[in-house]
């Protein structure tokens, strides 16, 4: 990669996430304030309630607070890392090595389907995250619609609102979002210092693969996906298929996110999951729901090729390229 693009990327990289932060933090702000759902918590003598939107939102600032620390990480790699240099084969490392492996959104780089598949040809489409949400959501969106008709295919559980100020939209979007984000910065800060410790001994003592570097990763997937289990059981209780479910889930979550180098999908796949989980239990008419979150689908997906039969075509008439 080019220093120029190093530098790009990087900096696309860190303001992705900083807006979608931002944006994170504004939300419920705005909900809360502006359409008075934190107005039944401002109650003189009366204790702050659990299920309240207010009280909801303070227990997910201080997992915030840690989403936004994630942010040093690729800092740390744009100050002490060159183009090409990755984190794990860079020899002679300086202990901060270990804030370097970002992956917020770095294919190039700690995508290992990029990697394997040489990048440019095949897995282009990564580098872009726009895209790459885009296509998330509609592979995900496939999950969704299977919770509809089956709920217990959820597997993380959401906060339930007490609905008196805030609209069932508002419930919706907070428990999508902000459970969403937040619980997956605090597991994604935990997995990329793993995975810099990893690759700081990497480069230090071992052998400075970078296949190594992945393969070993996986193990720290399943070690944060046993923690993700045990995180979430204060939700689920004492249920042993629930626990299992969520541990599953944690794995499968970083599993692509180490095979795509990008927290996004994982990101939309917990959204989606936490989204339709509202839905099911919000709406009574599972049918209406389940009819119209089809056609919606099947308009996003009917658009999604519609474009990309266009730009492939209008690619062929600028490069001259017969049909």
């Amino acid at each position: 990669m080019k220093e120029a693009n190093y530098f790009k990327s990087t900096l696309i990289e860190i303001g992705l996430y900083l807006f979608i932060l931002a944006f994170v933090f504004a939300f419920p702000l705005f909900v809360g304030l502006a359409l008075q759902g934190f107005e039944e918590s401002f109650v003189r003598g009366q204790a702050l309630e659990f299920g309240s939107y207010l009280a909801n939102f303070l227990t997910y600032t201080p997992f915030l607070i840690v989403s936004l620390l994630i942010i040093i990480f690729p800092i740390m790699k744009l100050v002490t890392l060159k183009p090409n240099q990755h984190p794990a084969t860079t020899p002679k490392p300086a202990w901060h090595r270990i804030f370097t492996v970002s992956f917020i959104h770095a294919p190039e780089e700690n995508g290992l389907l990029y990697r394997l598949a040489g990048g440019e040809k095949d897995f282009k489409w990564l580098k872009n995250p726009i895209k790459l949400f885009w296509y998330s959501v509609l592979l995900f969106g496939v999950f969704g619609l299977l919770i509809i008709g089956n709920p217990q295919l959820a597997v993380s559980g959401v906060p339930q609102l007490q609905l008196q100020q805030v609209t069932v939209a508002s419930e919706v979007s907070f428990g999508a979002l902000v459970p969403a984000f937040a619980e997956n910065g605090l597991i994604l800060f935990f997995f990329m210092l793993l995975m810099g410790i990893l690759a700081y001994f990497l480069a230090k003592y071992g052998n400075k693969s970078i296949w190594l570097f992945f393969g070993l990763g996986f193990l720290i997937v399943i070690l944060l996906g046993i923690m993700w289990g045990f995180f979430h059981s204060i939700v689920y209780g004492n249920s042993e298929v629930a626990f299992i479910g969520t541990i599953i889930f944690g794995i499968i979550g970083l599993t692509i996110t180490l095979l795509t180098g990008s927290f996004i999908p994982f990101f939309v796949f917990h959204m989606m999951n936490n989204m339709f989980l509202i839905l099911s239990k919000v709406v009574t008419i599972k049918e209406d729901l389940l009819l119209i979150s089809i056609m919606i689908y099947v308009v996003l997906l009917a658009l999604t090729i519609g474009i990309g039969i266009y730009r492939k075509k209008k690619k062929k008439v600028i490069y001259g390229i017969p049909n």
